[in-house]
């Protein structure tokens, strides 16, 4: 790191800087380090470094896989000026179970003949030191067909079998020299996006096998505490928020026992159905009580809870009960989860979950009708 930086520790010798190995193409420059793998540490590398992070969270922000596809081909075409970026999910041989392409200007989208062709042509390649898969148009007719020179690919792991699951492709219509730094570049890149994929496979199956209720499309409450811990994981990996809201019908227990639960069990579910259009995909909708429900909120933070909270509850407004009632209002309760260094996952869902217990209850002692954010404690 210090090499990196070209910096050391204050009465600290800087330490002796190893030249370039020969073969690599490249130079070092003036306020550079290098190292023996990847050549000279430059301004572009340290820029490579900074963009990873910024579309990394681009991809993770997206809410299907296929929005994740086409951002990470999008933000990896226009970064590195090509003419074309291709993302792939799927096991190698076969037709792709998910693509997308970015095209540069003057370029036509390609047919999927030719990305099979393509894929298949690159998969055959010999991967360098870093594990680019370069491929010129003297190869054959595969890059030609696409208007290309000269591509580079790199494979995407599953890391949990090691299977190549997906790859990420890049192509220029100009004879172009690949630099270790841009496939270092696209291999980053091509991990987030099949983690961030991954993750919303996963718990679009987690929603469609915990859902209790078809009419109401509700996870049941069985699956709170699992869904939490599953976000949590999540949030402490990519260190992104963690919100959760609860909104609740005011004088919902007294209701139960006037009305019956039957008819209160109609309108929480009516209540579902008009509320579950204004949450994100990726958000997860829990029947929590007979009166209540649940809304786990990945990347959100508090501001942007309330601000679903506000819009819940509006919606929710015009909403007539089965039985002859003036008029029924909601609450909401918001807190938001922050990763303590010395919390597991287990010990963040628990107090988050707390938390949400009491600021319900808060907003029925102050008669309901009411937003109670609890703000998370200092770390």
């Amino acid at each position: 790191m210090y090499q990196t930086a070209n910096w050391w520790p204050k009465g600290a010798p800087p330490k002796k800087i190893e030249p370039v190995r020969a073969g690599t193409g490249a130079t070092p420059e003036a306020g550079s380090a290098s190292t023996g793998k990847t050549g000279a540490f430059t301004a572009d590398t340290l820029r490579d470094l900074s963009k990873i992070s910024e579309i990394n969270q681009k991809i993770f922000r997206q809410q299907t896989p296929r929005a994740m596809l086409n951002t990470a081909v999008s933000e990896v075409g226009e970064y590195l000026h090509a003419s074309r970026a291709l993302a792939v999910i799927g096991a190698p041989g076969r037709p792709p179970d998910l693509a997308a392409e970015f095209c540069g200007s003057n370029i036509k989208p390609a047919p999927g003949a030719q990305v099979v062709f393509l894929l298949a042509q690159v998969e055959k390649t010999s991967g360098d030191e870093l594990g680019g898969l370069v491929l010129e148009d003297t190869a054959g007719p595969a890059l030609k067909d696409l208007g290309l020179r000269t591509a580079m690919g790199v494979r995407i792991t599953d890391r949990e079998t090691q299977q190549s699951a997906g790859m990420l492709i890049v192509g220029q219509s100009e004879p172009r020299k690949w630099k270790p730094n841009e496939t270092y570049f696209l291999q980053a890149i091509g991990d987030q996006m099949l983690m961030s994929v991954s993750h919303t496979r996963l718990r679009s199956l987690v929603r469609r096998m915990g859902v209790s209720d078809e009419r109401s499309g509700l996870l049941s409450r069985s699956s709170y505490q699992s869904c939490l811990l599953t976000e949590a994981d999540r949030a402490r990996t990519q260190g992104t928020p963690l919100a959760l809201t609860i909104v609740q019908i005011d004088r919902g227990a007294e209701l139960v026992r006037q009305q019956g639960e039957p008819p209160m069990e109609r309108f929480l579910e009516q209540l579902a159905r008009s509320l579950q259009p204004i949450v994100r995909q990726n958000d997860v909708a829990v029947k929590y009580t007979s009166w209540s429900l649940a809304f786990v909120l990945p990347d959100t933070s508090l501001a942007g809870a309330q601000n679903l909270a506000d819009k819940l509850r509006r919606a929710a407004a015009g909403i007539r009960p089965p039985w002859d009632a003036t008029s029924i209002t909601l609450s909401a309760g918001i807190v938001e989860a922050i990763a303590k260094p010395d919390y597991e996952s287990e010990d963040i869902v628990t107090d988050l979950m707390n938390r949400a217990e009491f600021s319900v209850e808060e907003a029925r002692k102050r008669g309901g009708d009411i937003v109670v954010t609890l703000e998370a404690p200092k770390v």
